[in-house]
């Protein structure tokens, strides 16, 4: 008998109906085949309709890269507790450990576009603080609190500082971890990734680029972009002064400081949102036994089998 917890369905601060008023591209024929297919397939979680609209959302609701989608994503999650447990702020005592030398931050102005800025930096330089999977859990989190609270956007762009990053921080990171942390960026996470712009770069990033070019597809490395601290000026082309903090030479009137404070509250008080979706794993005995399992596996790496170090 399996030992698996009860599913625990996350509730979304934001409703089906609201998301079908407001989002132009949205195809219900598409949340209606994922929702039969998911039905055939009852080794997945659980998954809500709102959940399901995020995941077509990121996927320009094409049918079958969604499903491709939402098995990465449930394979991922299963595979790499890393990430995806112990998200509890108040409950563990590592994130808060992670959230007290990190900054980061949702910034409430979105860019022209409509994307939404997801920030990530070290507020603490001494590489024997930093824990590389705890720090991608917050920054995932920090996304993941956009979309619970507001729903899909039109896109996302990812904003890394680099100051304060030295060559003690690349030992310490998992290339195992690393790989996956890669992968879930362009297989299993159910945004519109638009951009990833690092700012205050420094000799290391060669250094940094080196280890992670290995697990880049073209598709990521085409969107990801590179700012001394004498180039902002071509970052501003980009995000705009009135998106980004005072630290940056922005009008938002806010500190990335402050920011962070913030952003740490919400984290805080979507527990129930970490806590369930914690119970969300994939259940391998009712797995379907199926020529269709043997077609997933030949097209997509498995990423149980990744336990690199």
């Amino acid at each position: 008998m399996s030992t698996r917890p009860e599913y625990r369905v996350p509730k979304m601060r934001w409703t089906a109906e609201e998301a079908r008023k407001s989002i132009d591209d949205y195809k219900p024929e598409t949340i209606e085949a994922l929702q039969k297919w998911l039905q055939e397939n009852p080794h997945y979680p659980p998954t809500s309709e709102e959940s399901l609209i995020l995941f077509a959302h990121s996927c320009y609701y094409d049918v079958e890269k969604t499903k491709a989608c939402i098995d990465s994503c449930y394979n991922l999650k299963s595979a790499t507790p890393e990430f995806f447990q112990k998200r509890d702020v108040d409950k563990y005592a590592e994130v808060r450990h992670i959230l007290g030398v990190t900054d980061n931050a949702v910034f409430p102005t979105m860019t022209p576009s409509g994307y939404q800025i997801i920030f990530h930096r070290l507020s603490q330089y001494e590489p024997s603080k930093y824990v590389f999977a705890d720090g991608v859990k917050v920054l995932n989190m920090t996304m993941e609190s956009a979309r619970c609270l507001t729903g899909p956007a039109k896109g996302y762009f990812i904003l890394f500082d680099m100051t304060g990053v030295k060559l003690g921080h690349l030992t310490r990171l998992n290339l195992g971890l690393l790989k996956k942390f890669f992968m879930f960026i362009q297989e299993a996470n159910p945004v519109r990734l638009k951009g990833i712009h690092v700012i205050n770069t420094m000799p290391i990033v060669d250094k940094i680029m080196f280890l992670i070019k290995p697990f880049m597809k073209k598709e990521l490395h085409s969107i990801l972009h590179f700012y001394s601290s004498s180039e902002m000026e071509k970052l501003y082309e980009v995000i705009p002064k009135e998106c980004l903090p005072s630290d940056f030479g922005g009008s938002l009137g806010k500190t990335v400081a402050e920011l962070h404070a913030r952003n740490t509250e919400v984290l805080k008080d979507l527990k129930d949102i970490w806590n369930d979706d914690e119970t969300l794993v994939i259940d391998e005995s009712k797995r379907p036994s199926k020529k269709g399992k043997k077609a997933r596996e030949d097209a997509m790496p498995d990423i149980r089998k990744l336990d690199l170090d």
